[in-house]
Formats: structure tokens, C-alpha cells, sequence
């Protein structure tokens, strides 16, 4: 079948109130700035990126049907689909991996391409989804060149009106799409391209670090967060982006990054918003489950005390040294609460806690035994350009 020279672009989103809870996807099909097709469908209870995937598969197939010979150019707002997708990430979760399959055999791979792009630049997506959640129905529709009438409530014979609250004037300029593969490399993560992430010069040949008994805390702080006053923000578009390198980097420890070290099994968040994304995200790459809230990691709360904190973080690792020996446990937590863990290891005193610097969207890494006082503290690299603390 020889190609037609269209391209076509496919914005696609999904969402969850709940995360798993209700969800829908929505997705639309647009050809330069005229939208051919909309599609969007409650899909009862399921996870965040399953209705993101879903998403995708709806919005492949509305582009099939209207030309199989098309290039395709997907954008979603999904750090994870893009990556996994583009095939720079691994897809371990089985619902997940179901659909992507499913996405692959639409349309042949040389085809399609896929874009990140921030969630403000798929907000008709978005709108879609969120029309379908909040209706639990369905959305199908395919428009003709023809334009609409002008006192039609549900059009099919034509795009949107351009006052619609599902329209948005068309996609994107070019220079303002951020593609993964310049997402990845400005966040720093590693990539196909690279020969191995960085690994910081530690003997892991010596009997302690291979010590079965040693329990490791992959301690993750967040990204970027906005300072506009909000109590609890989320993470801003950038600050996805460090998560999503952050995720990338833990599902390659105990493996190609740091092999001496066990693979992580357990995931535990603080209460805050921004933390729990970072887990989500870090739940998904690595396959580690859902994330357990855990409020001894929570941030500093206003009128609580370096000592008060200490307290907390102290009953954290003890319950860790308790259920958690010789295994490898990752917290997603703050900058100020990630401080306190390293000081508490290391048995400094708390008005010492500023000596340790933590970076949004960075890792480190400590070891504990417990009962004794030998302890490995690691870092790695982070994205050190300007930007708001997280």
C-alpha cells in the first residue's frame, strides 16, 4: 500500500480519580489544525496509565481508519507511555504491556512517532477524558472537511468550532514540542546512547557492601515544584521530568547500575502530593507496586523540631531494620526529611543536617546495618540547572 504523504497527529490522555479509581481516555486526531476525530470512553476502575494507554490505542486506531498510510506523530503528556512506547524504557506491568502490544499492531512501527509534550499542550485530551469520566459514556465521533451547523449541539460532520472547550487552535509549533530524546538528555538520565549510567567509585567487592543482612534506602526526592503559595503543590512539568529520570535510574539498581545491591521490592512515599507522583512514576518503571504512605517521612511540618523529625525518621528505619533485612527499599521523600535519614545513619547531630545538600530529582543511596554503626552513603548525579527547590 503505497503512503498517501499525510501526516496525521494523535493527542491522546488518560486519567484516574483515585489512581486505581474511575477513570476514561480521550484522544483526538488532527490534521495540521483541522480535527478529524474524537474519541473518548469511561472505563470503569483502573490505574492512571492504563487509561493513558488506552488513550493511545483509541487514538491510533481513530488515525488508522482515516488513512492507514499515514505518518503519525503521537503527543501525549505520559512520560512513561512516551518512553516505554519510543522503546527507551522497559514495560513490566501486564496490563500495561497488553496495550502497548496492542498499540504497536495498528499501524506498522515506521510510521509512528511519539512526542512528550507538557499537559498544557494537551488539554483537549485531557478535556475528553475528563467529559467521559464525568459522564461514565462514550465519545465517537469522525468529521468530515465539512464545517459544522452552526446550531448543532453534537457535530459530526465537521471540526469543533474554534470557541469549542475542546479545540486549541490547532497543534503545537514545532519548536515547542520537547521530544523525549532532548527531555532525557537535558534531565541528565541515561539513555541508549550512553554506555552505562554513572556509578560513583565504590569497592563492590568488599565484603560489607555484599553483606546479605544490609538493608538499602534508595531515598528519592522529588522534582521541581511551584513556590506560589499553594500548601501542597504538584510537580510542574519540569518537575516530571527529573521523576521520570529519577525512575529510570532506580529500575536499573541491583542490575546495571550499582549490581552488588539487591533489586528494590518495597516503595513507601511521603503523604505529600509531589512525593507521591515521584513514587507513581518510580511504581511503574520498576515494577514495584504501589506506593505505601508513610508518614514518618513526611516533611518537616511548621513548629516541629530537628529533634522531633529525628524521633520520627528513627522509628521509620527501626521498623525498616525490622520487616525490611537485606533487602532494598525505596522512599520518595524531601529534601528536608532525605537529610535526616543520612544524618540519623551517620549518627550526626541534627544542627549538622545542613552539611547534606539535596538536589531535586536526585538519589542517594545509604546502607544500614542495624545494631551496628558501619554505614555507605551514595549519591547520584543530578540536573543541576536554575530552577525552585522541590
Amino acid at each position: 500500500m503505497a503512503a498517501s504523504g499525510r501526516v496525521l497527529v494523535v493527542e491522546a490522555d488518560g486519567g484516574s480519580r483515585g489512581n486505581p479509581g474511575p477513570a476514561g481516555y480521550g484522544a483526538l486526531v488532527r490534521e495540521g489544525d483541522t480535527v478529524l476525530a474524537e474519541r473518548a470512553e469511561y472505563l470503569g476502575e483502573c490505574s492512571n496509565n492504563v487509561a493513558e494507554y488506552s488513550g493511545l490505542v483509541a487514538g491510533l486506531r481513530a488515525a488508522a481508519q482515516i488513512d492507514p498510510t499515514a505518518q503519525v506523530e503521537v503527543r501525549m503528556d505520559s512520560r512513561l507511555v512516551v518512553e516505554q512506547m519510543s522503546g527507551r524504557w522497559k514495560i513490566k506491568h501486564a496490563d500495561m504491556r497488553r496495550l502497548a502490544d496492542e498499540a504497536r499492531g495498528i499501524l506498522p512501527a515506521g510510521q509512528v512517532t511519539y512526542t512528550w509534550v507538557p499537559r498544557a499542550e494537551n488539554s483537549a485530551a485531557d478535556a475528553l477524558a475528563n467529559a467521559a469520566m464525568d459522564s461514565r459514556g462514550t465519545i465517537t465521533t469522525t468529521y468530515s472537511a465539512d464545517p459544522p451547523a452552526a446550531d448543532s449541539a453534537l457535530v459530526t460532520g465537521g471540526p469543533p468550532p474554534a470557541d469549542s472547550a475542546l479545540a486549541t487552535g490547532g497543534p503545537p509549533p514545532a519548536d515547542s514540542a520537547l521530544t523525549a530524546d532532548s527531555a532525557l538528555a537535558h534531565a541528565g538520565a541515561p539513555s541508549d546512547d550512553d554506555e552505562e549510567p554513572p556509578i560513583p567509585d565504590v569497592d563492590t567487592e568488599a565484603p560489607s557492601l555484599a553483606d546479605p543482612e544490609a538493608m538499602t534506602i534508595v531515598l528519592v526526592s522529588p522534582g521541581w515544584a511551584p513556590r506560589d503559595g499553594e500548601e501542597d503543590p504538584e510537580l510542574t512539568d519540569e518537575g516530571l521530568e527529573l521523576a521520570g529520570a529519577a525512575a529510570a535510574v532506580v529500575d536499573t539498581i541491583g542490575d546495571t547500575l550499582w549490581p552488588h545491591l539487591a533489586r528494590p521490592t518495597m516503595l513507601l512515599a511521603s503523604p505529600l502530593v509531589r512525593a507521591q507522583q515521584t513514587a507513581e512514576l518510580i511504581s511503574e518503571v520498576a515494577d514495584l507496586g504501589l506506593p505505601t504512605v508513610d508518614d514518618d517521612f513526611a516533611a518537616t511540618a511548621p513548629g516541629e523540631s530537628r529533634e522531633d523529625v529525628a524521633a520520627r525518621v528513627t522509628r521509620a528505619l527501626e521498623w525498616l531494620d525490622e520487616t525490611c533485612g537485606g533487602c532494598t527499599v525505596v522512599v520518595a521523600a524531601h529534601a528536608d526529611v532525605i537529610a535526616a535519614v543520612i544524618g540519623t545513619v551517620v549518627e550526626a547531630p541534627t544542627a549538622a543536617w545542613d552539611v547534606f545538600r539535596i538536589a531535586p530529582g536526585t538519589i542517594s543511596v545509604v546502607r544500614r546495618w542495624s545494631g551496628r554503626g558501619e554505614v555507605h552513603v551514595m549519591g547520584c548525579p543530578a540536573r543541576l540547572v536554575g530552577g525552585p527547590v522541590g
